[in-house]
Formats: C-alpha cells, structure tokens, sequence
C-alpha cells in the first residue's frame, strides 16, 4: 500500500496521563503498536500528529473554549513531557516515520500535513487512529473528506473518553465519510 498513510492522533503523553494507565491503556497501546509495525512493514507511511502550543500560549485564541482549561494544565507547551509521543508507539524516523505538530482540533488545520502527504506520495488512502474519537479524529476525518481524501477510521484504535460518544460517531457519524473497521481487518488487507 503505497501510497496510503497511518495517520496517529495525539498518542502523546499529556493525553495519555488525562486518561488515566490502566489495562485498558496499556492494550490500547499494544493493539496500536503492533499495527503500525505491521503497517509500516507493508509500506504504508507512518504520520505521528502532535498537539503542543508556543511559550505562554501565544497561539491559543481566548475565544477558544478550551484555552482556560489548557493553560490552566500549565502543559502541551513545546517540547514539554506532555507533548512527546508515548514511548510505547515512537516513531522511527529512520524507517521513514514522520511528525506533524497540530495547534487546533485537526490535523490538517493550519498545519503542513497535507505538504507531508504529497512529498510522501501518500494521498490516495488515508487510514485514521488516535486518541480522541469526539475530538482529534472527528475533526481530522471531517476535513480529509472535505479535501476529496479515501477514509478508512481504525475503530478498535480510537477512543474516547466516553464511550458511549465513541461508538455513535463510529456507527452514526464518520461512516458518512469514511470505512470503519477494526484493526487486524484492516491489517489483513495489507
């Protein structure tokens, strides 16, 4: 799958630690791990999006609903624990993994995504994970539709903090723009 990238939603530190470790966490994270090796063994292109924010928060409008409680965490700033990506799923830049650093909801606003994609060559597919269902890859998935991208959302590695939000955006909401499937099935096409 060539030209087709994994694109992995905010498996950052910071949004880890809001969720709390526990085993269900800690599955997630070996679920997750264990695809993007597969998939990156099988050619597909490995995106890792971040969200952090410059010094002092210049970049966070006050009429943003989420800016209080952002600065009020004192975290997601640059280069900051909070921003770096799980150990448990690191990039490999040496095999080619890439890193895009988001400052809104999705991963394309105002960022060089779409740039990354094309300089991979990876913009016929599009397949989504990440953390958070209701945030990051809602977003994400709305404007990749709304730039003509083919969709495939890995629900097993989405989630959300409810879960009951997560499964009406999977079965109600992003299967009007995108596939929804499970993982290993989307791995078994590979």
């Amino acid at each position: 799958m060539p030209n087709t990238a994994l694109l992995v939603l905010d498996i950052q530190n910071g949004i880890i630690d809001r969720l709390g470790h526990n085993s269900t966490i800690d599955d997630y994270l070996q679920r997750l791990s264990t695809t993007i090796n597969k998939a990156r063994d099988s050619g597909v292109k490995i995106i890792y999006i971040t969200t952090s924010f410059r010094p002092g928060y210049q970049d966070l409008h006050p009429n943003s609903p989420s800016t209080t409680a952002i600065k009020a965490s004192n975290q997601f700033i640059e280069g900051d624990h909070s921003t770096q990506i799980h150990p448990a799923v690191s990039p490999d830049t040496s095999k080619g993994d890439a890193v895009v650093n988001k400052r809104r909801v999705s991963a394309f606003a105002g960022t060089d995504l779409d740039l990354v994609l094309r300089c991979l060559d990876a913009r016929d597919d599009l397949v989504v994970c990440g953390l958070i269902t209701s945030g990051a890859v809602l977003s994400t998935v709305r404007q990749a539709a709304d730039l003509d991208h083919r969709l495939t959302v890995l629900r097993d590695l989405c989630m959300d903090r409810d879960p009951e939000v997560h499964d009406i955006l999977m079965d109600k909401v992003l299967t009007r723009q995108a596939r929804v499937v499970v993982s290993d099935e989307w791995v078994g096409l590979l």
